[in-house]
């Protein structure tokens, strides 16, 4: 998802496993058959969990909407506590393990048979089923109901239902995205009867099938989540008792040294650590920290359809103004990794000809001169205002100011941002993109007419052509050499400026238990929403 959302990745990442990249062939199967039988679903016999106590985290913005399928949505952790996906992925960002989906059956290359878990009730007390899965993709589908991911469906002719756990996926084409799709945001299964009741109250009251249900939420201020007695996996994996805390408090505390004077005061029980303040908790003896890669890019969105910005000579002048580097060691303090595109370096889609852009302020100049603005330039951007964000923006019009190109950078709300976003209201604009995982995805949102934060933005018609051709191409590695070239065309037009691959770092206080690091960069994905954590004593 675009870039403008929250970073707190602390919870989520993605699984190494052995399926390899997944492609979707006749006759082929995924079955996760019993809950036991997986490979991630394995508990320390020694670990005894207790049950008891709320689990207090501070947040840097409130989660936005609760429906993922509309937008701004600024908190994707506390959105997969009360909404579950169809499929979760594995560590090479790949869809193979089943969740509230138990089977996918490809019949042909256009149709998909997927068969649905068995005991899942909605937190409304609906009913998990065929019926509730198609009315919700048709609700994403038409036009009237706003919903920024029906780009992701592109491909999707029909579904139908087969019977009452039972599904056929129809598409128009063959379509080698599709659990990566229903792995993401189409894939959160939300309640039919309550979008039926009131779509635009969904926004605020959702109901999904996950381990929490949205007990109250202040806007701007918290979202409280009470535990749900009902979870289907709790059941399914002979643990009753899961999961474990009473409820859970994410409080809103912009300020990243009062959200760390509140976890070292006791008041909140973790946080993801801003950059700045990972070196000294490592030593911190009442906290265990833990660090990993996350597979989100950071970077700058350039709008070349209308403006200066359609000058190839200009994108180029802004990329080699910017000393990745130096952002890196001086807003990142080391947690991050150089970009050359969208993909990371451990996607399987990464194309490793790449290398980041190379800083040459006197290239910029000359770029600057060549197309008539060797007395400078000024440009109109704006970037979400987080402290965060604001430490970036900085850093970047200062290095823009020292080849003569004035970035009159607002910092906004992320409403604000969206919303000037959309109306293409910016020359050069905070991007990036958070949570890569099935490869269509991402440029798909950002590069395709039809996606969901294009607007209009981008019209490279290279792109758009090997876009469509990833997605339908099957065969694993012709798929990757799709997405290879398509990184390389939009390397070669500077369509975006990309920074840095994430890496991020969390701290817990010691009375919580149950995390597994091991387990953790094993199966991320599974591994996290299969092992909820608790208290030792069952309180905070």
């Amino acid at each position: 998802m675009d870039h403008d959302c929250d970073r707190r990745e602390f919870i989520l990442g993605f699984v190494a496993a052995s399926f390899g990249a997944l492609v979707l062939r006749p006759g082929m199967a995924i079955a996760g058959g019993a809950i036991s039988d997986q490979p991630w679903a394995v508990w320390e016999r020694e670990a005894k969990p207790v049950r008891g106590g709320y689990f207090r985290v501070a947040a840097e913005q409130y989660i936005g909407k609760m429906n993922p399928n509309h937008w701004p949505v600024l908190d994707w952790i506390s959105m997969g506590l009360f909404h579950e996906r169809l499929m979760l992925t594995d560590g090479s960002y790949n869809p193979v393990v089943p969740w509230l989906a138990e089977q996918l059956i490809v019949e042909e290359p256009q149709k998909v048979l997927m068969r649905l878990r068995d005991g899942v009730t909605f937190h409304d007390g609906s009913v998990f089923n065929a019926e509730s899965v198609k009315f919700q993709i048709d609700w994403i589908r038409d036009p009237k109901n706003g919903a920024w991911s029906a780009s992701w469906l592109a491909q999707l002719d029909a579904v139908e239902v087969v019977d009452e756990g039972t599904l056929r996926w129809i598409f128009k084409t063959p379509w080698a995205g599709f659990n990566g799709v229903v792995a993401n945001v189409p894939g959160y299964m939300m309640s039919a009867q309550a979008l039926k009741a009131d779509a635009d109250k969904y926004d605020s009251h959702p109901a999904g099938t996950g381990p929490y249900v949205v007990e109250e939420a202040s806007p701007g201020n918290f979202l409280k989540l009470k535990r749900n007695p009902n979870w289907w996996f709790a059941k399914a994996s002979g643990r009753p008792e899961m999961p474990y805390f009473d409820g859970i408090l994410v409080t809103v505390i912009p300020d990243p040294a009062v959200r760390l004077a509140n976890l070292r005061a006791g008041k909140i029980d973790a946080m993801v650590l801003e950059k700045s303040q990972y070196a000294a908790m490592t030593s911190d003896p009442n906290l265990n920290i833990y660090r990993f890669p996350a597979n989100h890019v950071n970077g700058l969105r350039f709008n070349v359809t209308t403006g200066v910005f359609q000058d190839l000579r200009l994108r180029k002048a802004v990329s080699h103004a910017i000393d990745r580097k130096a952002l890196i060691a001086g807003t990142q303090f080391g947690l991050a990794r150089l970009a050359s595109c969208m993909y990371p370096d451990d996607h399987w889609c990464h194309n490793p000809d790449l290398k980041p852009v190379t800083y040459d302020p006197d290239l910029s100049k000359k770029l600057l001169a060549e197309a008539g603005f060797g007395g400078g330039l000024t440009v109109k951007g704006y970037y979400v205002n987080t402290a965060m964000g604001q430490t970036i923006a900085e850093a970047v019009k200062n290095m823009l100011a020292k080849v003569g190109i004035d970035w009159q950078v607002e910092l906004t709300a992320p409403a604000l941002a969206s919303t000037r976003m959309q109306n293409r209201d910016y020359d050069l604009a905070q991007g990036g993109w958070i949570y890569i995982y099935d490869p269509d995805l991402m440029p798909t949102g950002l590069y395709h007419p039809d996606g969901g934060f294009n607007h209009g933005r981008s019209k490279n018609n290279a792109a758009i052509a090997l876009i469509e051709a990833g997605r339908k191409e099957l065969d694993r590695d012709k798929r990757r050499k799709i997405y290879w070239q398509l990184e390389q065309v939009l390397y070669d037009s500077y369509e975006d400026a990309w920074l840095w691959w994430e890496e991020s770092a969390t701290a817990y206080r010691k009375v919580v238990q149950g995390w597994d690091q091991e387990g953790f960069l094993k199966y991320k994905d599974a591994w996290f929403w299969s092992h909820p954590l608790w208290f030792k004593d069952g309180k905070a």
